[in-house]
């Protein structure tokens, strides 16, 4: 499970930068030059970044993430972008355009694993609904449980696409990783960060699949780490929260194991896939 070039399937992972000149652009470039230095060391076949690349909103905000794009550019590799709240204080459209994001979800193949990524903020005050079901459900958790307004839903049409995206990857005997920038679990974040607010029914949904290896979030920058199901849901510590050493990682999977390792070698996590039990 999981080959590349025949050797076992590895990639990286950074999230949460938060990039701001005025404080850390020297300590950002610093430690991203650590973090591509690190992954070129493992030989890793693709970059995941979780998401809020930058920290400041207004005029700021496209000038700041025009300066962390040209910083992340210096690492040769193929980079998936995954984007999280702060990365929309950037208009939707020339977020995309700047970080070559395909479309708000998507999936791809790499290394025998089908990685789906979701869009957190699809149902959010920051984006007008799509439909009346959507309105509905941003009226529900925006005014009527007042859930944190710097979180959102998963949209009807976006739920169609997913269920659509794991059926196919169960019939095709696809293993799959989803990408989130939100944490799916309560139990991998806390009141002050929140999580993707229809947790509850994408968690239940994710829990019926029995391919799913993982879900990989950002967002609660101390990190977090649940299981439900058997079905691994991993929450990585923010890079903009370390002053020692650049929080970023590696992770790898041998065998039947997936294993995560920090930019210092230390081994995070070492966890049994579905199926291998």
């Amino acid at each position: 499970m999981g080959t590349h070039g025949g050797r076992p399937f590895r990639f990286g992972i950074i999230t949460d930068i938060h990039y701001t000149p005025e404080e850390q652009a020297g300590r950002t470039s610093a430690g991203l030059d650590r973090c591509f230095t690190c992954w070129e060391e493992a030989d890793t076949a693709l970059v995941i970044q979780l998401g809020d690349l930058i920290n400041r909103e207004g005029a700021e905000a496209e000038n700041d993430l025009l300066s962390i794009r040209a910083l992340l550019a210096r690492h040769p590799g193929e980079m998936v972008h995954i984007p999280g709240n702060h990365c929309l204080a950037v208009p939707q459209a020339r977020l995309f355009d700047i970080m070559g994001i395909p479309a708000p979800y998507y999936s791809i193949s790499r290394g025998g694993i089908r990685f789906i990524v979701i869009h957190g903020m699809d149902v959010s005050v920051l984006s007008e609904p799509e439909n009346e079901a959507d309105r509905h459900l941003l009226h529900y958790y925006h005014v009527v449980m007042q859930a944190p307004f710097y979180c959102g839903a998963i949209g009807s049409r976006q739920l169609e696409w997913l269920v659509s995206e794991l059926d196919t990857a169960l019939r095709n005997e696809e293993p799959v990783i989803v990408l989130s920038h939100l944490p799916l679990l309560e139990e991998t974040s806390d009141q002050k960060h929140g999580l993707l607010w229809n947790h509850e029914e994408i968690s239940a949904l994710i829990c019926r699949y029995p391919n799913i290896l993982a879900c990989l979030s950002g967002h609660y920058h101390p990190g977090a780490y649940a299981i439900r199901e058997g079905i691994h849901f991993i929450v990585l510590p923010a890079f903009a929260n370390c002053s020692e050493q650049p929080c970023c990682f590696t992770a790898g999977i041998d065998g039947n194991n997936l294993r995560i390792s920090d930019s210092r070698g230390t081994l995070l996590h070492d966890l049994e896939l579905p199926g291998s039990r």
